[in-house]
């Protein structure tokens, strides 16, 4: 009868053990992890478990807190408790990290060169604006200049009209002073002649006849 009690409370805690739900778990960051044949350090070593590497964990000894496992090749041991973590390891986090990064990286990379692109292509339509800009200045420039020496041309030319027509009209105001003196010297000439004209013509008709009369 105790036989059969036995046999049956084994066969009820391997059905309860195998009912339990599998778990994966993961080695913590150190170097290595000494697998164990039961659950503590005086049960013999079996085997090491590299840090980082993903297990299956079954069970927990409460007194012992040592872990029981089973490694990705089907070998199932104890381990310290302390050594396992529902995370992933730093060990497998960070290459993919890494890649994380790299791939953050260039993206980065990616949107530094279309802005240094952006950038440039904006510098140069800039560039070209302002020398454009600069090209017109520099034609209004010599157009200005241009101007401002027609003006002083045109204007020195004015001068030089003004002072020539002043000129002409000294000359013409002396020269009709020139034909009013001419008139007035001819006028008194005409007047002398008229007055000795008629001094002498009746002088030489007296004499006429006086001569006449002795004859």
């Amino acid at each position: 009868m105790k036989i059969k009690q036995l046999i049956l409370a084994s066969l009820l805690t391997l059905v309860s053990l195998s009912s339990m739900a599998k778990e994966t778990r993961y080695i913590s960051d150190d170097v290595s992890i000494f697998m164990h044949s039961g659950p503590g350090t005086q049960y013999r070593i079996i085997g090491t478990i590299k840090a980082g590497e993903a297990v299956t964990y079954l069970q927990t000894d409460a007194n012992a807190n040592f872990a029981q496992i089973t490694t990705s090749k089907n070998k199932t041991a104890w381990i310290d408790g302390k050594s396992l973590s529902r995370q992933v390891s730093l060990k497998v986090r960070t290459p993919k990290l890494q890649a994380e990064l790299e791939k953050t990286k260039d993206a980065l990379a990616k949107i530094n060169n279309k802005n240094s692109a952006a950038m440039a292509e904006l510098t140069n339509a800039n560039r070209d604006e302002l020398v454009s800009k600069e090209a017109d200045i520099a034609t209004q420039t010599n157009n200005i200049a241009s101007l401002t020496a027609e003006n002083t041309a045109l204007t020195a030319e004015a001068v030089r009209l003004r002072e020539e027509n002043e000129q002409l009209s000294a000359r013409l105001d002396t020269k009709e002073e020139d034909a009013q003196h001419r008139f007035i010297i001819l006028g008194a000439l005409i007047l002398a002649a008229g007055l000795i004209a008629g001094l002498i013509i009746p002088s030489i008709s007296f004499r006429r006849k006086k001569n006449n009369g002795w004859d």
